[in-house]
């Protein structure tokens, strides 16, 4: 083989580990959240990450607007929307999402994605949007530097005899 083609298939192999170590840190970011684990969802945004919220005053009344920083995105955003629609002990979880569709725009270690999310909020309510993220190589992963949460739908969802188990719960749980 070629010094050119083995350059080529090197190049590719880089570009595909790099999609999937963006993608790596967008599942984590949702396993994190919906985990509750601030200092694992923390630890996916840069120190001077900021995350724009659009669309969640109709659930959380004052929640959206720009948050700054790791400690002002979890304290501020994540950890009072996570508290005003959890109700753990009527087994009612704050969220769970399913997220699909990334796109990943790779840019030298700079990136830009854009993913759809399906998210049931305190097991009697929908939400359904979108995730923009810009993200950046650090040498350890790589990490949100801006993330824009837009709900597109919210709806309510008539529901009876809901419960279940925290993903928190879940995880606790050794393999066998």
């Amino acid at each position: 083989m070629s010094d050119e083609r083995i350059a080529a298939l090197e190049a590719r192999l880089a570009r595909l580990e790099d999609e999937e170590a963006v993608r790596r840190t967008w599942r984590d970011y949702c396993r994190c959240l919906d985990a509750e684990d601030w200092a694992g969802l923390a630890d996916v945004y840069a120190p001077d990450g900021a995350l724009e919220m659009v669309g969640l005053n109709g659930l959380v009344p004052g929640i959206d607007g720009v948050y700054r920083g790791r400690e002002d995105i979890i304290q501020r955003f994540y950890a009072p929307a996570m508290d005003s629609a959890a109700k753990e002990a009527s087994g009612l979880f704050a969220t769970g999402h399913i997220s699909t569709n990334m796109q990943v725009t790779l840019d030298g270690d700079q990136a830009t994605t854009l993913a759809y999310f399906f998210e049931i909020v305190a097991n009697d309510q929908v939400l359904i949007g979108t995730y923009q993220h810009r993200m950046r190589r650090d040498p350890d992963r790589w990490r949100f530097t801006f993330l824009r949460i837009t709900v597109r739908y919210r709806a309510r969802l008539a529901a009876s005899e809901v419960g279940g188990m925290s993903l928190r719960e879940i995880l606790a749980r050794p393999l066998p």
